[in-house]
């Protein structure tokens, strides 16, 4: 019960903040369409996950400081005479299967100011079969078992740092509303991921 209350929660908020609407009808729908979902895809079903109220907190208050210093980097990019930006678009593998970490993660990153998460899809390793080469992820029939995040970044700057912000978000995600083999996933060494070819020398737009 507490899962889907704070999943109802939680959903609600990513509606009044894409919208940019605090109004009390605005808010109500949220509530409304975020309890429609929770009651059709209750979070759970397929994996034995909880809510460790510790944990929540800690990640409410990491979330917070991402946010304040996301904003700041994106206002001090506006105020400059010459803006420099340098987009693209990064692949953040994940450790953890849930979909539910993934939407948590997806939508944590999109709410970022100067981050946007544009897909999520597996990732397969060579043919069919074949295992992956040490430190890459699990591959079942050819595909990763855990997703993989492409970020959009209105400056990049290292996508290896992106990357590490992913996980970091990934880690406390999973502490607060994991389920017990999203935690044992996690504690495994970050996947190694190959940078996308591209002419620029820079990740770019999965194909």
């Amino acid at each position: 019960m507490m899962t889907r209350l704070l999943m109802i929660l939680w959903l609600s908020a990513v509606w009044v903040l894409l919208w940019g609407d605090l109004s009390p009808g605005n808010a109500l729908a949220g509530i409304l369409l975020a309890s429609l979902l929770v009651l059709l895809f209750p979070p759970g079903s397929e994996r034995h996950s909880g809510v460790h109220p510790v944990a929540v907190i800690r990640f409410g208050l990491w979330f917070a400081k991402a946010l304040v210093i996301s904003n700041l980097s994106v206002a001090r990019e506006v105020v400059r005479p010459k803006i420099q930006l340098e987009e693209g678009i990064v692949a953040v593998p994940l450790r953890a299967c849930s979909p539910l970490v993934a939407a948590f993660v997806a939508n944590a990153i999109t709410l970022t100011p100067g981050t946007l998460t544009v897909d999520v899809r597996p990732q397969a390793f060579g043919k069919i079969g074949t295992e992956p080469p040490a430190g890459h992820l699990q591959v079942r029939n050819g595909v990763a078992v855990p997703p993989v995040l492409y970020v959009h970044c209105l400056k990049v700057g290292d996508p290896e740092q992106v990357r590490a912000d992913g996980l970091a978000l990934e880690k406390y995600v999973v502490n607060a509303f994991g389920s017990p083999e999203d935690r044992q996933a996690i504690l495994q060494p970050p996947p190694i991921w190959p940078p996308l070819e591209n002419p620029s020398g820079r990740e770019g737009s999965p194909a």
